[in-house]
């Protein structure tokens, strides 16, 4: 298992299809996937899985596992992600999603912070985004913390949404 990059509590690594199991916590709880377009199956989470697996080998990033150091307990992903035009624009996102006993410990901050840094200092990637529903606070303080700032709003996946962004 090789770590991406590590923060003061966390690690981030590739997800496998060894993490199905750990990503089943998060994909099939509807309140943690309330700002998403749907929950997933088995199926549907081996097919993001694969999806994901095709941009780390296309673009050298995606999402991450977020692992915890001293108890290496699966707590969701955090990671970059290619949108394409994102008000006519192609963006790379920050995205992240906890497993909810996860939750409100700080972990998703960290770990969104890290992967900004990782991207500008390892990656040479200068403007990131994250797509936010409205009503969606948790995230849009997630989005705050790490210095991005409101940039406009979008219609997507037939759902309004938030562009935060954060550089040039």
């Amino acid at each position: 298992m090789r770590k991406i990059f590590e923060t003061k509590r966390l690690f981030l690594r590739k997800l496998t299809p060894n993490d199905i199991d750990s990503l089943v916590d998060f994909f099939t709880d509807a309140d943690a996937l309330k700002y998403l377009p749907s929950t997933k199956d088995i199926d549907g989470i081996k097919d993001w899985i694969s999806l994901v697996q095709k941009s780390y080998d296309h673009y050298g990033y995606g999402p991450w596992a977020v692992i915890h150091k001293s108890s290496y307990e699966f707590l969701g992903y955090c990671g970059l992600y290619l949108q394409n035009d994102v008000d006519g624009i192609d963006e790379i996102e920050i995205l992240y999603g906890l497993i909810r006993k996860s939750w409100g410990k700080g972990y998703a901050t960290e770990a969104a912070m890290g992967i900004y840094e990782y991207g500008k200092n390892k990656l040479n990637l200068h403007r990131f985004v994250s797509l936010i529903e409205p009503d969606n606070i948790r995230s849009i303080n997630v989005a705050e913390k790490i210095g991005m700032k409101l940039r406009n709003q979008i219609n997507r996946w037939g759902r309004k949404y938030y562009v935060y962004s954060i550089g040039i």
